[in-house]
């Protein structure tokens, strides 16, 4: 009898631990995160319009970012970054920053933009920008994020440049953001703060 009750126990603890490890895998591989990589760049050359503007201008647009956020439709707005930083616009592929994030479907990301600098002719001149935030929704269905795998995060930002009757400077981007899920090859450089 006492040999019966041992393997009763016995066969009831492995059983137990068998459930609560079965538990444990099903959790780590569903809650933890995937990767996510974000980009800038400018897809196309800059353009500049208005008063006394020419479209022949060559300049640099440098945003200073102070807040990276994105949208998941069961999260709502989650903070990818606080970190200020330094972004050129160029045609080369810009690393701002990476973040592991939950598994989900991610359809907005918002941009906080604290200052904008345009060179124009070797000189740094101010520039607004409407609201001081750039956001947009990630095309074809948003950005999937999957446990364990990276996502790439490309923010295609055409800064439309427009030099106002006054001689300021006004920032109107026009921005499209794409989820890629294999790593991204074209020139990319990171970004620094």
């Amino acid at each position: 009898m006492r040999r019966s009750v041992s393997a009763a126990v016995a066969a009831a603890v492995v059983v137990v631990v068998v459930a609560v490890a079965a538990v444990g895998a099903y959790y780590y591989y569903t809650s933890r995160g995937g990767t996510v990589y974000f980009y800038m760049t400018d897809p196309g050359g800059h353009s500049s319009s208005g008063s006394g503007a020419s479209n022949n201008t060559s300049f640099a647009i440098y945003l200073t970012v102070t807040s990276i956020m994105i949208h998941s439709a069961s999260k709502g707005w989650m903070t990818v970054s606080n970190k200020t930083i330094t972004v050129q616009l160029s045609s080369s592929l810009s690393l701002i920053t990476s973040k592991s994030l939950p598994p989900g479907n991610y359809t907005e990301i918002r941009f906080v933009v604290s200052s904008v600098t345009v060179q124009v002719g070797g000189v740094n001149v101010s520039a607004s920008l409407p609201s001081g935030v750039l956001k947009a929704p990630i095309i074809n269905g948003g950005l999937q994020v999957t446990s364990g795998k990276s996502a790439y995060l490309v923010i295609y930002m055409g800064p439309h440049l427009v030099l106002t009757g006054n001689g300021q400077y006004v920032l109107r981007p026009v921005i499209t953001v794409e989820a890629y899920y294999s790593p991204l090859t074209s020139n990319a450089t990171t970004t620094t703060s």
